[in-house]
């Protein structure tokens, strides 16, 4: 695995989006409600700094690390709208993930879905797969609707930004594959990663 890459794509919504040719990408996507409002404003403070910053600089990388570990700091606590806590919500996401990924001609190397978000590391497969954006948007708009009514609810699902990162190197791709695995347990949901069911 190389650093040398083409860029394909780079846009900006709330976060900052890269897609470069040939790549792994880590996805996290959270469900609408997750994050109490204290953990809102910080993400707020920081992304404005990260906007400020070269989208190719370290600073900029260190920024996007932080927002990520932020993040992560509060969803680990399961507050909020939490729908992953019950198989019936877990099973036909992981179903969902699985059919659209082969339609969309992309790999799913590893997942982990937790009570109120998920973890994906995915590649699209070759010049004929979905792009990043499309994969994940039409992803979100699927298992929405599907788990919406499994549930008997309607409104949001996802929030409406997400979060990913394009895969640098082998050992990047270990540490990501290794979190991936290990966030029930940092989140003491189980003891081991190979207790936890929602997980590859």
């Amino acid at each position: 695995m190389t650093n040398l890459r083409n860029t394909k794509t780079f846009w900006r919504s709330r976060l900052p989006h890269w897609e470069v040719e040939n790549s792994e990408y880590f996805i996290t996507i959270r469900c609408t409600g997750s994050l109490p409002i204290e953990a809102q404003r910080r993400l707020e403070e920081l992304k404005q700094t990260t906007e400020q910053q070269s989208s190719k600089s370290e600073a900029h990388a260190n920024y996007q690390r932080e927002i990520f570990s932020t993040c992560e700091k509060y969803l680990d606590q399961g507050l909020g709208f939490c729908p992953f806590e019950s198989p019936n919500a877990s099973l036909p996401f992981i179903e969902g993930l699985e059919t659209w990924a082969d339609e969309a001609n992309w790999l799913v190397l590893s997942y982990c879905i937790m009570p109120n978000h998920i973890h994906l590391l995915a590649n699209p497969k070759d010049e004929h797969s979905l792009n990043l954006e499309t994969f994940i948007k039409r992803l979100k708009g699927r298992t929405a609707r599907n788990i919406n009514k499994i549930l008997g609810r309607g409104g949001p699902f996802w929030q409406t930004e997400w979060f990913d990162r394009w895969i640098r190197n082998d050992a990047e791709r270990a540490r990501t594959i290794a979190y991936i695995q290990n966030n029930p347990v940092k989140a003491r949901l189980v003891n081991k990663p190979e207790d936890y069911p929602f997980s590859k």
